[in-house]
């Protein structure tokens, strides 16, 4: 009697993923050792999903590639497949230009506006496999509208990027196989992160999250046919905020609590954001680096820029 094998992944991908396998691999040593924003942990996450769980006709998505941390990961794990991989390219997304922010630990003695574009080329130049690199505005870009099953989002920063991404991007995810990968989901300053995982929380699947970082989930249902953050009012950020929070807890709780605050700046005015920020403080004093942040809200409010207008306009 013959009988055929099928892969885990492909059997029960959700069975799969919950076993979180990536988090025993060993990252080959050409994928580490580039300057990223991105933890061990998630790079390993990376590594994996491309290696052992993306299928091979559909894409793997990098969006967000600063310098080459998470394109290096998904890169090679591409390339250690025990199957040749002849799915499209991995499709690589970032504006490769300086921000302030980042100067004084990658780019020091550069200008905000200068192209790190060529740092990024040498730091992937080392993976033979298909690989497309798209510099410039992701809004403006799109996707070509194939199959994706990885899709990893460091791109996220405004609403209005957020809902092109949803626009464009999320049509081409298959239920029941697509994973998400949100770096931002728990950052203290990117509440359209959350509020979109609640605008499709009936589809999605919690399966892993990094100390500090990304969220990793798996799409189980249909992805709705409206979906989109910038156009929705306060309230109801408000509410969907508040059910994020609710299935939180630990450091997670209090980086969303956070996120809210920008909401509190909206609707009642900076002296009312900062006691809110303090609030949280107090409440995960556990938690130093939320404690942290939250000292860098009140800062930020105290002399509105930077974040704060992002999270306003």
């Amino acid at each position: 009697m013959h009988c055929s094998r099928v892969a885990p992944m492909l059997a029960d991908p959700l069975r799969w993923l919950l076993r979180r396998p990536w988090r025993d691999v060993t990252l080959p040593p050409d994928a580490i050792g580039i300057p990223t924003m991105l933890s061990k942990t998630e790079r390993k996450l990376l590594y994996g999903l491309a290696r052992d769980y993306a299928h091979g006709d559909a894409a793997v998505v990098d969006g967000g590639s600063f310098l080459g941390g998470s394109t290096a990961a998904l890169l090679a794990g591409v390339r250690d497949r025990a199957d040749r991989w002849t799915g499209p390219p991995v499709a690589s997304y970032d504006l490769f230009r300086v921000e302030g922010y980042t100067v004084g630990k990658f780019f020091p003695g550069g200008d905000v506006g200068d192209s790190f574009r060529p740092q990024f080329d040498e730091h992937v130049a080392r993976f033979d496999v298909p690989h497309e690199v798209h510099e410039g505005d992701i809004t403006q870009i799109g996707w070509s509208g194939e199959p994706i099953d990885v899709l990893f989002l460091d791109v996220l920063k405004s609403p209005e990027i957020t809902d092109a991404v949803l626009r464009d991007f999320f049509p081409s995810l298959m239920p029941g196989r697509s994973v998400i990968v949100h770096q931002d989901y728990a950052a203290h300053y990117t509440p359209w992160v959350p509020i979109t995982v609640e605008l499709m929380r009936d589809s999605l699947t919690l399966v892993d999250w990094m100390e500090w970082g990304s969220h990793v989930f798996l799409l189980e249902g249909e992805v709705p046919a409206e979906l989109g953050v910038a156009s929705l009012d306060l309230d109801t950020r408000f509410e969907l905020m508040e059910r994020a929070i609710a299935r939180a807890d630990g450091w997670v709780r209090g980086m969303l609590e956070l996120s809210r605050t920008a909401l509190v700046v909206e609707r009642d005015g900076p002296a009312a954001g900062a006691a809110d920020a303090a609030g949280v403080a107090d409440r995960h004093r556990p938690y130093g680096a939320v404690v942290a942040a939250a000292e860098e809200v009140k800062q930020t409010l105290t002399a509105p820029r930077g974040w704060l207008r992002r999270l306003t306009a």
